[in-house]
């Protein structure tokens, strides 16, 4: 009350004594006044140009609105985020910045559920579906946090909304990882047991053809025998390759050649009423990978394919090269930047939903009926991928078909060579250690080694194979071991025993050797590597490649 006082004071003595007196009286205090009131007002501009800078600043957008949902002031990132601008901004309530999962009128009222929980608690936190109101099609997931506020004077609400799109997309990713690793571990276990059993069967299975009349009953029936344990260990392997434990023989090759020398395979496997169309470039790069597995995707991918057409449509097969660069990497969370040779193949069928997309690469899921399908051969197709440093994208809507991409790197090296030539099968008169912990498994390829013409010393257990080791004199040429065995595994039982007789080489068996030995150290230890279940053919041919070398 005394400023107001002494400025009505100062206004009536100006007018009282004449300008040219009031200027000399009251001059120098007026216009400091007007100077302090200047600087007051300059002082408040910066103050809320600041506060405007970093209201700006936020990361996440910010929206104060009103409880009948009209919007009152937004941040440049809410603009950024919802895809308006300042003057169109305010013409959109908060119905049309939301995603009407439950209709307009639910929407509505859950809108009044959150701020009845706002007005109680004064705060309130919770997930939304957000979309763009220039974009109808482009929701989002977004975290909002409320909190109560005054705004000039009125009751309004501080929306802190925050785009978790990539946290879930990421989060995703984990989940799916997490899904492989445990299935890895169950796959593990069952390679091991399962592969110990399925190669005792095969290989007693040889023992009796052999010996067998040819196009007899007896033979027919071991056939099918053979036919069905060779089947079984095919899905321990798809278990394997999509848990990315399955043991590969990678080579440098060219996937124009490999995708070729599956065309007649794959015409007789889609059958006559689909056309299948084969495009490859013209110059394609190199890849590194088991041209084993450059099989199982086609195949995988070709079946998945034809089940998508019904009664008649086109499989189309292409190759090129690709190089993939930061934003696209940024979009594709598997990916990273680089060269790459991609791998096609679309069909025009009935195509996918999201929901189906969501899980095609999930172990076990099948939209096929009752017993057209295992669930397993696109995850087997993504473990494959991942486990060759590669990336799949996925493309497809209902009635419009679907694309896989199937994206494997550049090779950069030379190629060490692959072995090309076949080993005979033969025997020897050399004398192998062979050390199995599955009694059956040891007795059977002690047969097989004996019958071929090797002196075999055999035992369970890796510290008995050291013992004989010791108190054998004479040399041994190769020790022929399982890899996952109690006490000792195979890869540390090679090295007590290199230790004292350099010159022993090793054969490595397993159906499950991810976690055991790498390839390098197979390449570094000279040794070699036979997957169980093998076959006598397969194990007579392995030891005679190794002790020819």
């Amino acid at each position: 009350m005394k400023e107001r006082r002494d400025w009505n004071q100062m206004r009536d003595s100006i007018i009282g004594l004449g300008e040219e007196s009031s200027r000399r009286t009251y001059y120098p205090e007026l216009l400091a006044r007007v100077t302090q009131l200047e600087a007051a007002q300059e002082s408040l501009r910066q103050s809320e140009a600041n506060l405007r800078v970093l209201f700006n600043s936020l990361h996440d957008a910010v929206i104060v609105h009103d409880f009948e949902g009209r919007v009152l002031e937004v941040n440049d990132a809410m603009l950024a985020m919802y895809g308006v601008d300042q003057k169109s901004c305010r013409t959109y309530n908060l119905m049309d910045y939301s995603a009407p999962s439950v209709g307009d009128q639910g929407l509505e009222a859950k809108f009044h559920e959150i701020w009845s929980t706002l007005r109680s608690e004064g705060h309130a936190l919770f997930r939304w579906k957000a979309r763009r109101p220039l974009s109808p099609g482009l929701d989002f997931d977004v975290e909002v946090s409320l909190r109560q506020a005054f705004w000039f004077g009125q009751e309004a609400v501080v929306a802190v909304v925050r785009d978790i799109s990539e946290r879930l997309r990421l989060e995703a990713m984990l989940h799916q990882a997490q899904k492989l690793d445990s299935l890895g571990q169950l796959a593990g276990g069952v390679a091991h047991d399962t592969n110990n059993m399925l190669g005792v069967i095969i290989g007693y299975t040889d023992l009796l053809l052999e010996d067998a009349p040819a196009a007899t009953p007896l033979a027919n029936d071991l056939e099918q025998i053979r036919k069905a344990a060779l089947h079984s260990a095919d899905l321990t392997r798809q278990l394997l390759a999509f848990a990315r434990k399955q043991p590969i023989n990678p080579q440098v090759v060219d996937l124009n050649v490999l995708v070729e020398s599956t065309h007649k395979m794959l015409r007789r496997l889609i059958g006559e009423q689909h056309a299948l169309v084969w495009k490859p470039s013209t110059t394609l790069w190199s890849v590194w990978i088991d041209p084993s597995q450059v099989d199982q995707i086609v195949t995988n991918l070709a079946v998945n394919a034809r089940d998508a057409l019904g009664s008649g449509g086109t499989i189309t097969l292409e190759t090129a090269n690709v190089q993939v660069d930061e934003t696209y990497a940024h979009q594709h969370p598997d990916a990273k930047p680089g060269d790459y040779v991609v791998l096609t193949v679309t069909d025009d069928g009935h195509g996918m939903t999201p929901e189906v997309q969501a899980r095609i690469f999930d172990p076990f899921f099948t939209t096929k009926g009752l017993g057209r399908g295992t669930g397993l051969g696109l995850a087997t197709v993504y473990g494959i991928v991942r486990q060759n440093e590669g990336f799949i994208s996925v493309y497809s809507a209902l009635g419009e078909g679907t694309t896989f991409r199937i994206h494997l790197p550049k090779h950069l090296g030379e190629n060490p060579g692959a072995q090309e030539a076949e080993v005979a099968l033969k025997g020897g008169k050399e004398t192998l250690l062979l050390v199995e912990d599955e009694e059956a498994l040891l007795e059977l390829a002690q047969r097989i080694l004996e019958g071929a013409g090797y002196r075999v010393m055999s035992s369970s257990r890796p510290i008995e194979a050291l013992h004989l080791m010791e108190t054998n004199s004479e040399p041994i040429a190769l020790l022929v071991t399982d890899l996952i065995m109690p006490g000792l595994n195979g890869s540390e039982l090679y090295q007590r025993i290199h230790a004292s007789r350099p010159e022993v080489r090793p054969l490595f068996l397993s159906g499950y050797p991810a976690d055991t030995i790498t390839l390098q150290e197979l390449s570094e230890k000279r040794a070699g590597f036979l997957q169980k279940p093998f076959t006598r053919p397969a194990l007579l041919a392995k030891v005679r490649e190794i002790l020819d070398a």
